[in-house]
């Protein structure tokens, strides 16, 4: 391609507020003088175009301007990133997402990595990128999402033969949903209304808080969330009283894994109430033959009928504080039927 095509190329409008020369800049092509040009500019402008009408400019229009991180790779870009670990997977995991121009064996597609100031704002605060996700599960035809650790950065990708499924490097970490999931059909409106109040009048109203003194009782006091054990905006816990499912309380312990307590009327009792998480890791709930059990390493809570249940332990740098993670309900049921959960495997939800 000679520099006027490029030009030219450079110019093309893919949707009102979109035009393709942000999507070809590549700090690793100019870094390390490399053409960052589509082989296929006709597929490539098809496919942004799609992208950009479908789920950029609803996006922007909903939550304000838009910076794009990383767009579109050339093969030879992509694949230059990949063998230097830049943060790059290999060419064939790429086409059809950042390598707009090729298919992969589903069709065609095209993604983009974004970072939207006022979804950072939001989560610098103690907001989740899990409310994000919900809002575009809810609201766009996407493929794939996948969010990251620093400001809130997310993939977002269309394709032709959507997936629909959302991951997250940050925490919590892992499959937010898929097609498979529980958590994947109707509405998830409580999750995202917090981030939306946000948004709209630019005040952030305190979450229920995610590292809580020991001292709390029934009412937590107020605090920024822990970026070690992020939860979804607008808890479960906050509609509790409207809601009749049966609260489920099992504690893990050093000798017992898997302790069944059924006593809680609501999550927020079970952490926050006198014989809840808070109150067990701080030493003050009464535990027939503690010495049996030994000390208490987590608790799982969560209410039947809910998609993710809560997994508290003790703040491992902070005495008197606990840390909650949210756990998916089918890993729940897969621990209960089993009678136990291993301390490896809910370590993870904290990373």
């Amino acid at each position: 391609m000679h520099y006027e095509a490029l030009e030219a190329l450079g110019r093309e409008r893919l949707s009102h507020n979109f035009y393709m020369r942000e999507f070809l800049y590549s700090e690793i092509a100019n870094w390390h003088q490399l053409r960052n040009v589509p082989d296929h500019p006709d597929i490539a402008l098809r496919v942004g175009r799609e992208l950009c009408t479908e789920l950029l400019e609803p996006l922007q229009m909903r939550f304000g301007r838009i910076h794009v991180r990383s767009g579109y790779r050339s093969p030879e870009v992509n694949a230059f990133g990949n063998r230097h670990n830049l943060n790059c997977a290999s060419n064939e995991k790429n086409f059809a997402e950042h390598i707009w121009d090729y298919p992969n064996g589903d069709g065609y597609g095209a993604t983009v990595c974004i970072v939207i100031p006022v979804l950072a704002d939001y989560i610098a605060l103690g907001g989740s990128w899990t409310a994000m996700a919900w809002w575009i599960h809810d609201h766009l035809p996407y493929s794939t999402l996948c969010f990251f650790a620093k400001l809130g950065a997310f993939n977002i990708g269309w394709h032709e033969a959507p997936t629909r499924r959302i991951d997250g490097f940050a925490t919590p970490r892992g499959c937010l949903t898929k097609p498979q999931m529980v958590n994947h059909a109707g509405s998830h409106t409580h999750e995202y209304e917090h981030l939306l109040t946000f948004v709209d009048t630019g005040v952030f109203e305190p979450l229920p808080a995610l590292i809580f003194a020991s001292q709390a009782t029934s009412e937590p006091e107020a605090r920024p969330l822990s970026h070690a054990a992020e939860t979804p905006p607008h808890s479960h816990d906050a509609t509790e009283r409207g809601r009749g499912g049966r609260v489920r309380y099992r504690a893990i312990h050093i000798k017992t894994s898997w302790r069944r307590v059924n006593n809680h009327t609501s999550l927020e009792n079970a952490i926050h109430g006198k014989d809840g998480a808070v109150g067990l890791f701080a030493g003050r709930v009464r535990i027939k033959d503690r010495e049996l059990h030994g000390e208490p390493l987590f608790v799982i809570a969560w209410r039947e009928g809910d998609q993710l249940g809560k997994v508290i332990r003790a703040h491992p740098e902070q005495p008197g504080q606990v840390e909650l993670a949210q756990i998916p309900i089918e890993t729940i049921e897969r621990m209960e039927a089993q009678g136990g959960a291993s301390t490896s495997e809910l370590m993870k939800y904290f990373k």
